[in-house]
């Protein structure tokens, strides 16, 4: 193991859910949270920049940095310097814890060299984070399909996103802690409701894959999540009846909100600008954010 090098990440912000795949669907987006660690002298050293900068710890309360001792701490010892540059909003639905615990396992990761594997990791991430599907998108890159098996096991299946459906988020000046917003979600649901929404899990992927975007509509409506966020998010209600909307093929709350993600055949302007009209017209600013799909996922920048 060198102990003279710097080792560089850089990890993805994420949407889960999508509409029906509630705790099973992610994807990959063009954001970024980007980490540089090295040896350094008189004990830990971070510094944060970027989105949010200021409510990102620089003690040893920082997620990633908590999250690499976790694994390499106690061979490497604590004289670094972990330099944060943030393109994640904090506590908007895009999977910013999710990018920082990925952030950590892979430094730790490759400061071991311990080359355990992106499978290896998102298993580790998805004990700390609660959940598999964003930090399985963080890691794996693209869209994926995230399950854990009755023995615990969590399993991941990528899938192909076309290329021609383009993405656009729309952020509110709005936060939304993840813990509120399952706090508002019942214990128990009818059969009815979780038939709907297997119905629907299944049509969003089968739509993706065949070609038929179209269908997203229908396929991103939910009923095991969204209602209840709803009156959480104030214009999310409205953007769910948007019609007639150019290029717009469906939207959703990213993960647990209040972020709004759309989905969009061509150009994402229109869209974009409808839904943040939702927003404005409840007095709230939000900014409309195209985005590419990120296809990498965590990637070892340098070492």
């Amino acid at each position: 193991m060198s102990t003279a090098r710097e080792i560089r990440v850089r990890v993805p912000a994420s949407s889960a859910n999508l509409g029906a795949g509630f705790d099973a669907f992610a994807l990959a987006l063009g954001l970024h949270l980007h980490c540089a660690l090295r040896p350094s002298s008189g004990g830990l050293k971070i510094t944060a920049s970027g989105t949010d900068a200021a409510a990102i710890p620089c003690d040893e309360t920082n997620l990633i940095w908590k999250t690499f001792s976790r694994l390499g701490r106690e061979k490497a010892g604590s004289d670094f310097k972990l330099e944060i540059t943030n393109e994640i909003p904090l506590s908007r639905g895009l999977g910013s814890s999710a990018a920082a615990i990925v952030a950590g396992l892979a430094l730790a990761d490759a400061w071991l060299e311990a080359d355990r594997g992106k499978q290896r990791l998102v298993e580790i991430a998805a004990g700390l984070e609660g959940h598999p599907d964003n930090v399985a998108a963080a890691a794996l890159g693209g869209l994926v399909v995230s399950c854990q098996a009755e023995d615990g096991r969590i399993l991941t299946a990528p899938c192909a996103f076309p290329a021609a459906v383009q993405v656009v988020v729309v952020v509110p000046q709005l936060q939304l802690s993840t813990e509120a917003a399952r706090a508002v979600l019942p214990q128990q649901y009818s059969r009815r409701d979780a038939v709907f929404n297997v119905q629907r899990a299944a049509l969003f992927i089968a739509a993706l894959q065949s070609g038929h975007p179209e269908l997203l509509k229908e396929a991103m409506r939910d009923r095991l999540h969204q209602p209840y966020r709803a009156p959480l998010v104030p214009g999310f209600a409205e953007a769910l009846k948007l019609e007639n909307v150019p290029g717009l093929l469906g939207v959703a709350l990213s993960g647990a909100g209040p972020s709004i993600i759309a989905f969009c055949d061509g150009d994402a302007g229109a869209a974009g600008k409808a839904v943040g009209d939702c927003f404005r017209r409840k007095g709230i600013p939000a900014e409309v954010m195209p985005l590419a799909v990120d296809t990498t996922g965590s990637l070892l920048e340098s070492d």
